[in-house]
């Protein structure tokens, strides 16, 4: 519960913040980031349930049709947290599942947006934000993947 409450928070900051900046490659997607750091430490379930919790909330703050967001960040949750049990062998694994993860998160809202008859970007539009989600998140782990393993583990150490 706690987690989805924190991410809320971050669906304001990427839509009154992140969204404003008009980055070159589109924004990051900062919640899908935080959603795979979830994903890997807490599992598929918890993944997907993060994921479609906070997926719903986006959809009913945005203009787009109910529900795409929360399909896709459900999918990438579970997918991420099937990853999650070989987090601890390898310093790279967090940083190429985010790399992935936004990747395929972004070509996902694109996917659903054309499947639903409401496509907003193009071809090579797509293939931009795409590259770009993918490198955003490779900067950005090094600085938010300890942030939400402590946040993690001092929750759990807070439960009775």
């Amino acid at each position: 519960m706690a987690t989805v409450a924190v991410m809320a928070v971050l669906i304001v900051v990427q839509v009154s913040v992140i969204a404003a900046l008009r980055l070159p490659l589109g924004s990051p997607d900062i919640i899908l980031i935080v959603l795979c750091f979830v994903a890997l430490c807490q599992g598929p379930v918890t993944g997907a349930v993060v994921g479609f919790s906070i997926g719903l909330l986006a959809d009913l703050l945005s203009t787009h049709v109910l529900g795409q967001t929360a399909m896709v960040f459900s999918l990438v949750g579970y997918g991420v947290g099937l990853v999650g049990e070989e987090t601890d062998r390898s310093a790279y694994l967090p940083l190429a599942v985010a790399a992935g993860a936004s990747a395929l998160g972004t070509a996902g809202h694109a996917a659903m947006a054309g499947i639903i008859g409401q496509p907003s970007l193009t071809g090579s539009q797509t293939l931009l934000r795409v590259l770009g989600a993918a490198l955003y998140a490779l900067v950005l782990t090094p600085v938010i993947f300890p942030l939400v393993t402590a946040g993690l583990r001092r929750l759990h150490r807070e439960q009775p």
